[in-house]
């Protein structure tokens, strides 16, 4: 399990599930929610095809492993709290929600983290099943798309500055203008304010709560105060000029697939097969952080898949067969940049343990694996009020 990797909807629709097989041998998934959404909507989606729409959410669900991927906390709940003060890890990790504090017998402490109601939501997918609040949330999807005018929405960004398309004529341009917005050039106060109006319109209550935390804190920089808060504000900010100048399309979508730019923070590697990923996502990224071509990661896939069905011989399972990239594929200059002395850490995976080697590891591990597993019983049938309304079948918290 190499780098994070967030992945857009693009990129299931270019697998072939026999390529997607490999995804965990070379990355950590970051399944992200706007992931999440998009192919649940698939269920209200008019296709022509003949097939129906649950087989179209069941074949995408299929090509997502179901081992070795994270469900990332909601952008909205991440900036919520960071903006009250909440530190926000942006190291390239997904970001879940806290776990529970499992200590076994022999007084050993972990942080457990069990399977989030995407997960088992995915799980009823692959064998087919679906319900009806599922329904209902992919078409609550699809009509606030339907609702989204970006046109009508550059017209206004037009009217109040009718210069945009002067000063930011590329997107290189609108990226100097975003940094100037972003670093509080115009004083801090009013930089919290305007993201706060930005990403948490209307509030009133909490815009007081913040400012309140802001000014307890000392009154610090926005962008360390805030920075997961500043780099959601930045994103928006850009499309919204983008939009103003003409520079950007004024795809309806393309403010769905402007939610998955949130996510970098929380990734190594973006991957996307989609213009509009192509186009902004390079602007966003840290040192480190790398974009990668839909169709360069399916390659570097095949290449495994053809690997494996051509030299298999019997003794080695698909995780063990690949734990790093192959020799000249695109993947190994990725893990290059995000992982750069990843070589020395692989040194030892050809020395196979022994089986006193994996009786001692077992029996080390034996007394959490208890606790964890009297844990996980004592909690069945008792999910959270989301978990109840997307899994409300009871045998699906068991």
């Amino acid at each position: 399990m190499g780098p994070t990797l967030v992945f857009d909807k693009s990129v299931i629709e270019c697998l072939s599930e026999r390529e997607s097989r490999w995804l965990t041998n070379l990355y950590a998934l970051n399944r992200v929610p706007t992931l999440f959404m998009e192919i649940l909507a698939n269920l209200k989606k008019d296709w022509r095809d003949g097939r129906a729409p649950e087989g179209h959410v069941q074949g995408l669900a299929n090509k997502i492993p179901q081992i070795d991927v994270w469900q990332n906390l909601h952008h909205r709940e991440i900036w919520y709290h960071n903006l009250l003060g909440y530190e926000v890890p942006m190291d390239g990790h997904v970001l879940v929600p806290r776990g529970e504090r499992i200590v076994d017998a022999t007084g050993a402490e972990a942080n457990f983290l069990g399977r989030s109601p995407e997960d088992k939501a995915m799980s009823r997918w692959v064998e087919g099943r679906f319900n009806e609040f599922e329904g209902v949330l992919a078409q609550r999807w699809r009509d606030a798309i339907k609702l989204i005018d970006l046109v009508e929405l550059g017209k206004s960004y037009r009217k109040v500055y009718p210069k945009w398309r002067e000063v930011a004529p590329d997107l290189s341009s609108i990226q100097d203008v975003v940094a100037k917005i972003s670093s509080g050039r115009t004083g801090n106060f009013e930089l919290l304010r305007q993201i706060i109006n930005t990403l948490e319109p209307g509030d009133i209550e909490y815009e007081k709560n913040v400012i309140r935390n802001w000014r307890m804190n000392g009154r610090p920089k926005i962008i360390e105060y805030a920075p997961y808060a500043v780099h959601c504000f930045s994103v928006n900010i850009f499309f919204s000029i983008g939009i103003a100048s003409d520079t950007l399309s004024t795809r309806p979508t393309n403010l769905i697939d402007l939610q998955y730019l949130y996510y970098l923070p929380f990734c190594k590697v973006f991957v996307s097969g989609d213009r509009f990923h192509q186009s902004l996502v390079p602007f966003f990224l840290r040192d480190g952080q790398v974009f990668l071509e839909a169709e360069h990661l399916k390659q570097d896939l095949r290449e495994i898949a053809d690997a494996w069905d051509t030299n298999q011989d019997g003794t080695s399972g698909t995780m063990s067969f690949v734990r790093h990239p192959l020799p000249n594929s695109y993947s190994e200059k990725v893990w290059d940049t995000c992982w750069p002395d990843w070589r020395k850490q692989f040194v030892d995976e050809e020395m196979p343990s022994t089986e006193e080697q994996r009786k001692k590891t077992y029996a080390r591990l034996r007394p959490m694996l208890d606790a964890i597993e009297t844990h996980t019983v004592a909690k069945q049938g008792h999910p959270s009020q989301w978990d109840a309304l997307l899994n409300p079948d009871p045998k699906d918290h068991f």
